[in-house]
């Protein structure tokens, strides 16, 4: 895997951090103190001792549920090509983060699409993805800040743009050679044509230390368990009907973009002028994200659906 030139670029912002966003955060109620505590935690969970068997305490049995549910309340779960993404993840010599993307169909995409993982994985939280998920559907009370926190789940709030907290930590997990999953689309989109992409996840592939490896991911099957606006948020798995189809596509390498970016960004003389050259830089990159999954969701077709894998729940 081609590592390239990995020096962050000079970015030219007077915008806070990660630390200063956290730091102007509201605590004036319990739960807004909560938020701030379990934000201002997933920053620097390398840390704390207590971070890493609570962390895979709650990632495990959520997975492990997750699978358990696959098996017994769908009447097929498909997966192709898992390892594309398996492979890299458990590769101890892996020098580079990862960023996984999907389309979106339901609001339980995450957690439920990662219980096809091995169970060998599942409770290892340096093999589970860091997401970014709605803070305003998921944090919702201090239980819940905890809850999610360890679960790896970024609060991310819809319509803050690309250079918010959830950015930033997503950043920080970058950093840390991690694993950052995006529903790049940025809501539940269950119309059968995808959205185009946030810029969130073009900054995280530009602004990290070193270049990560996309991977995209398709999946079909939960918009019928899930539907939107049902009286009752709940799901309707069947095993006699349900069936879900999930297929990992080949990894996109952008260390070539980034360094013709890095070089071009130097050239520059003027704030302003690096600026519109990242902004159309980044708006290419997601382009190219979009036409790599929806050629993914072409190539699909549910009559290529055919490779049924154990998913071995013990």
């Amino acid at each position: 895997m081609a590592t390239g030139s990995n020096q962050q670029p000079s970015i030219d912002r007077c915008r806070p951090g990660a630390a200063e966003l956290i730091s102007v955060l509201p605590r004036g109620t319990r739960h807004e103190r909560s938020f701030a505590y379990w934000a201002d935690k997933q920053l620097a969970p390398q840390g704390l001792w207590w971070w890493r068997p609570l962390s895979s305490a709650v990632v495990g049995v959520s997975t492990t549920a997750m699978g358990v549910l696959l098996s017994l309340g769908f009447k097929r779960v498909v997966v192709e090509d898992l390892h594309k993404l398996t492979d890299i993840i458990e590769d101890p010599l892996r020098s580079r983060p990862v960023i996984t993307i999907a389309n979106h169909e339901s609001t339980l995409d995450d957690p439920i699409m990662w219980g096809v993982m091995p169970m060998r994985m599942r409770w290892n939280p340096d093999y589970s993805r860091w997401t970014l998920g709605a803070r305003e559907l998921l944090y919702k009370n201090p239980v819940l800040n905890g809850f999610f926190a360890l679960g790896q789940t970024i609060p991310t709030v819809r319509g803050d743009g690309i250079y918010q907290l959830a950015v930033e930590i997503g950043l920080r997990k970058l950093a840390e050679n991690k694993w950052v999953h995006v529903f790049p689309e940025g809501i539940v989109n269950q119309s059968g044509r995808m959205l185009r992409f946030k810029w969130g996840v073009g900054r995280l592939i530009m602004e990290s230390e070193r270049t990560p490896v996309v991977i995209p991911m398709y999946f079909r099957g939960m918009k019928e368990v899930m539907p939107l606006r049902q009286k009752v948020p709940l799901p309707h798995p069947n095993p006699f009907k349900s069936e879900l189809f999930l297929r990992v596509g080949d990894a996109v390498d952008f260390t070539a973009q980034i360094r013709e970016w890095k070089c071009a960004r130097e050239k520059l003389s003027t704030v302003e002028q690096r600026e519109r050259l990242d902004e159309r830089v980044r708006i290419e990159i997601v382009d190219q994200l979009w036409g790599t999954l929806d050629k993914l969701k072409a190539e699909s077709a549910p009559e290529l659906a055919n490779n049924i894998v154990n998913l071995g729940i013990s």
